[in-house]
């Protein structure tokens, strides 16, 4: 009987464990049923030369190591997120409302984008995109 217990006692360690450690791993994924929604969207630097030719593609370029803050309203730090080598970037967040802006910079880019407000829902993506302006001109 002893030995019951032990499984039983174990089952639920192994449950509470994989609970607690899943806001961890599975910051990438999609929202889940655990009452989530995601922030997500792509950062771009515009123009990424000073001067666009015919046929060249458009003066956007993804613009990978910008760190994006999250707050709540009053200026609530929640959290932050830094986009990647593809200038994408994504949180899995509560619903409700954020403040999202740009952390600052060495005074290099700025964004008319910045700051916004967004509004989370359970199980949804919110798409955020921002257009840093390079000062390239």
């Amino acid at each position: 009987m002893r030995s019951g217990l032990t499984l039983v006692s174990l089952s639920v360690l192994v449950g509470l464990l994989s609970l607690a450690g899943g806001s961890q791993a599975d910051e990438g994924a999609r929202p889940q049923s655990t009452g989530m929604g995601a922030l997500a969207g792509d950062v771009t630097s515009w123009p990424a030369w000073p001067v666009q030719g015919p046929g060249m593609a458009s003066g956007a370029a993804p613009a990978p190591g910008v760190k994006i803050m999250i707050y709540r309203p009053g200026r609530q730090e929640i959290t932050s997120v830094t986009t990647d080598e593809h200038g994408h970037y994504r949180v899995n967040l509560p619903p409700g409302p954020y403040l999202i802006e740009m952390a600052p910079e060495k005074g290099k880019r700025f964004s008319k984008d910045l700051p916004a407000t967004v509004v989370i829902t359970r199980g949804r993506e919110t798409r955020l995109n921002i257009r840093l302006d390079s000062r390239m001109r």
